[in-house]
């Protein structure tokens, strides 16, 4: 890792970090609230927070915090792309800590459908690349870290795509170096692995 994304990096664990220490006093997030706040989401992420759009993500059963994060890193624009900087500039913490809870609540995407030989490959590769320490046992996401079982498949290939060739950044450079290790035949059969699960 070069010093300048190491520096990065650090600065922006530091920048969430104080973020949250320097929030004043917030309500408890409100799933209701945030089902109201998120209408204009669902004509991409879908009204049950499944994804309508090839490439978007599914929200449905994410960490509320995970959603948290990413709207704040889209807000600053330090995550770029779809258009979702400009849809949640105007975002509030308390609207985007609502919008989590929200998505939070609903059930979980269905598992999606993959050979189960190249499901078997991709849980040896996220067994050798620790994937289950940070995105839980079975790949629900806990904390700031997504769940990625049941994702969009091509919405997780890009991602890990662009985590391994730097387009995208991480909040502490942990999948940007998880992701560099990667072939394109190893985000294969990652990606049929995590869309199999439940």
């Amino acid at each position: 890792m070069t010093l300048h994304r190491s520096l990065e990096a650090t600065l922006g664990v530091a920048f969430f970090s104080l973020s949250l220490i320097a929030s004043p006093a917030s309500a408890a997030p409100d799933a209701a609230a945030g089902k109201a706040k998120s209408q204009i989401c669902s004509a991409c992420h879908g009204e049950a927070g499944i994804a309508v759009v090839p490439g978007v993500p599914h929200l449905a059963a994410q960490p509320p915090l995970s959603v948290f994060y990413q709207l704040v890193q889209f807000r600053e624009q330090r995550r770029l792309g779809g258009g979702m900087e400009a849809l949640v500039a105007t975002l509030s913490d308390q609207d985007m800590r609502d919008i989590g809870a929200h998505y939070a609540s609903l059930p979980a995407p269905s598992a999606g459908q993959a050979l189960a030989e190249k499901i078997a490959v991709g849980a040896q590769i996220s067994r050798q690349s620790f994937c289950q320490s940070c995105h839980g046992e079975n790949l629900q996401g806990q904390k700031h870290v997504p769940r990625i079982a049941g994702q969009s498949a091509d919405y997780l290939a890009l991602q890990l795509k662009n985590l391994r060739s730097g387009a995208r950044a991480d909040m502490d450079g942990t999948m940007g170096s998880a992701a560099r290790a990667l072939s394109d035949a190893d985000i294969d059969a990652l990606v049929a692995f995590a869309s199999a699960k439940p």
